[in-house]
C-alpha cells in the first residue's frame, strides 16, 4: 500500500466517528498517526500543515474518543472545538495540495479540490455554531455541520485514492526551499 492510500484510510477513520460506551469505535487517534505516516516525505507546505494538524489530533483524540475525560465538561467542549478546525484545516489542506499538484490534463481533480476547499469552512463553521449553541435550539446546527464535514470527508478520501491510483502524486516536483 502506498503512502497516500495510509493518508486516504486515516483520513476514513478521522472523520468518522462511531461511538459506543465512551469509546470511538474507529480511534482518531489511529487515523491521525495514519494521516502522519502516510504523508510523510511529501514536501508540498500543505501536506507539511496536515502533517502537522493530524499530529496535534492525536493528543485532542485522546480526549474526544475515550471516556477518560468524563466530568470535564469544559475539556471535552474545548477539545471538540479544536478537533473541528483541525478536521477542516486537514481536509482544506489536503485538497490545496491536490489543487496545486494536478497536471494541467486534471481539471477533474482540481473541481473536486475547489469544491472540497469551499466544502469543508462551510460544514466546520455549521457544526461549530452548533457547538456553541449545543444547549438552544441550534443545537441542531452541530449534527448537521457534522454530517456535512463526513460528506466532505469521505470526498476527499475518494479524491485521494483516485490521484493516488493516477501516479502523479508521486512524481509531483518537489517545493523549492
Amino acid at each position: 500500500m502506498s503512502r497516500f492510500s495510509w493518508a486516504a484510510w486515516g483520513l476514513l477513520v478521522v472523520v468518522l466517528d462511531l461511538p459506543l460506551l465512551g469509546w470511538d469505535v474507529l480511534p482518531d487517534v489511529v487515523g491521525y498517526i495514519w494521516l502522519v505516516v502516510g504523508l510523510a516525505g511529501a514536501t508540498h507546505m500543505a501536506f507539511v500543515r496536515v502533517r502537522a494538524a493530524a499530529a496535534a489530533g492525536v493528543p485532542v483524540a485522546l480526549v474526544t474518543g475515550t471516556p477518560l475525560f468524563v466530568g470535564q465538561d469544559g475539556l471535552i467542549w474545548g477539545a471538540v472545538f479544536i478537533e473541528i478546525l483541525l478536521t477542516v484545516l486537514i481536509l482544506h489542506q489536503l485538497a490545496t495540495a491536490i489543487s496545486d499538484l494536478a497536471p494541467e490534463g486534471d481539471q477533474d481533480a482540481r473541481r473536486w479540490a475547489r469544491a472540497i476547499r469551499i466544502g469543508a469552512p462551510a460544514a466546520g463553521l455549521v457544526r461549530l455554531v452548533g457547538l456553541v449553541g449545543l444547549s438552544t435550539s441550534v443545537g441542531a446546527l452541530y449534527a448537521l455541520g457534522y454530517l456535512g464535514l463526513v460528506a466532505v470527508g469521505i470526498i476527499t478520501v475518494v479524491l485521494l485514492h483516485r490521484v493516488n491510483r493516477a501516479g502523479w502524486l508521486d512524481l509531483a516536483e518537489p517545493d523549492p526551499v
